[in-house]
């Protein structure tokens, strides 16, 4: 069973985009579609938090609250280095990794 969502922390969706997982605040997602044809995968439409965009992935493996103690900053001279969607901070949990989005 999940944990509930409290002030000190997020609920994400999380998506693996066959390099990385990734999490997107569950707030800022309008809707998820699979794609027909081709690789298949899904479109993660975002935007209601901010400006809307879309992001592909291979698979959505569901959602998972990170309180704020699992959550670090990325440095900004770290996120000067990335190329594309830049993440704003990792996710840290015992058995895995995500890029915050």
């Amino acid at each position: 069973m999940p944990e509930p969502v409290t002030p000190g922390s997020v609920d994400l969706l999380v998506v693996d985009d066959g390099s990385a997982l990734r999490g997107y605040d569950c707030r800022d997602v309008v809707r998820v579609e699979e794609v027909a044809g081709g690789p298949g995968g899904y479109l993660v439409r975002l935007g209601r938090l901010g400006t809307p965009r879309e992001v592909a992935c291979r698979e959505v493996l569901g959602s998972l609250v990170l309180s704020a103690r699992e959550i670090r900053p990325v440095p900004e001279a770290l996120r000067e280095r990335i190329s594309g969607e830049k993440p704003w901070a990792v996710g840290l949990t015992g058995q895995e990794m995500y890029l915050l989005y």
